[in-house]
């Protein structure tokens, strides 16, 4: 119990450690690549995440000190190496800490720095009920945000129990229902995979002129298109699982955010006028505060994001001109520096 309790300790404290190392270089990446398209940003900031799992799934590889130290062989001496370079498949950074010992050197982690002193100076059962404890709410975090879902699912379908269909739109070779539910009291949401349809308030349809409406229902086709609630789900519900790794919720509020904001050029690509957009938006808002419901979906959950999306499409930036050729170099720069970072470590488990 209490290899497996240092195992699951070791793997959890560098998840935190394997996260910020893969936002810090999507900081980094973003202040030095400027203003980015949405579906680029969106894809930069899931790299954190990404990450963590690259690195879960690597585990403790086998020449680690760790796996020393639990058949008792004592650390001698230490020592801490920074590399920077580069290889075939992205630039190479590595933070290092070594172990001296009788059997020569391993790396180790900081993970394990911090096990072995919860072991000596606290318990030898420490760690382990640290990590049992952190794993036991995890899951139950994570079975409480599938349950909200579900529920909020069957919610969702007793309102819809009196729907009326109002249209159909193709997209692509996908067929999107357009439903219109006088039970249902919220803001205007997608659903479905592999049957998307869209939901429309009645009394949201009934303030709306028809390009407001025809704005609304493009914003949540574009959601369709990108099959943004498949991303969402899976993301919210890691999300809760990781609840212990610091700034992930505020990665999610932004990854929301950007998905919002994607669905709104969908809606423009499509013909919609920007002021319609913008103010069916409003509309939609102060239906929702009126009849005193917050939106429900995660999706439209940050009152924050409509002040910026109201203002990125009334006051919108200067299209910048970019030559297909550059855009092609800067989208494999891009490319070789996320995989870069999947390879990078920085004090913990070392291949």
């Amino acid at each position: 119990m209490t290899l497996a309790g240092d195992v699951l300790f070791n793997l959890l404290f560098n998840a935190v450690c394997s996260f910020w190392l893969g936002l810090l270089v999507v900081l980094l990446i973003r202040r030095l690549a400027g203003p980015l398209h949405p579906s680029v940003a969106i894809g930069l900031l899931l790299l954190p995440v990404c990450k963590v799992l690259w690195d879960l799934r690597a585990g403790i590889p086998a020449g680690s000190f760790f796996w020393a130290s639990e058949q008792g062989i004592k650390q001698s001496l230490g020592s801490f190496q920074v590399g920077l370079g580069v290889h075939p498949w992205g630039p190479a950074v590595e933070g290092q800490l070594w172990a001296q010992h009788l059997g020569g050197r391993s790396p180790q982690s900081i993970a394990d720095l911090m096990a072995r002193a919860l072991r000596f100076r606290v318990s030898v059962y420490a760690a382990s009920i640290v990590s049992f404890s952190v794993l036991a709410v995890s899951v139950a975090r994570a079975l409480l945000a599938g349950l909200k879902f579900a529920r909020f699912r069957r919610q969702i379908q007793a309102q819809l129990a009196t729907r009326t269909t109002v249209e159909w739109r193709s997209l692509g070779r996908r067929s999107v229902r357009v439903l219109s539910s006088a039970a249902y009291v919220g803001v205007p949401f997608a659903a479905g995979i592999w049957r998307p349809y869209v939901v429309l308030p009645t009394t949201l349809c009934a303030r709306l002129d028809d390009a407001e409406r025809e704005a609304v229902i493009e914003h949540e086709l574009g959601h369709i298109r990108h099959l943004d609630l498949a991303l969402l789900v899976p993301l919210e519900l890691l999300c809760a699982f990781l609840w212990f790794v610091p700034g992930i919720n505020l990665l999610l509020r932004r990854l929301r955010a950007l998905l919002e904001q994607r669905a709104d050029d969908c809606a423009l690509a499509a013909g919609v006028a920007r002021e319609s957009l913008a103010s069916a938006l409003l509309v939609s808002a102060e239906l929702a505060v009126h009849d005193g419901r917050a939106p429900l979906l995660a999706i439209a959950r940050e009152p924050s994001t409509l002040r910026v999306r109201v203002q990125r499409l009334l006051s919108p930036e200067p299209a910048r001109v970019v030559r297909p050729w550059l855009a092609v170099v800067r989208g494999l720069l891009l490319l070789w520096l996320v995989l870069g970072t999947l390879q990078a470590s920085a004090c913990g488990n070392h291949p």
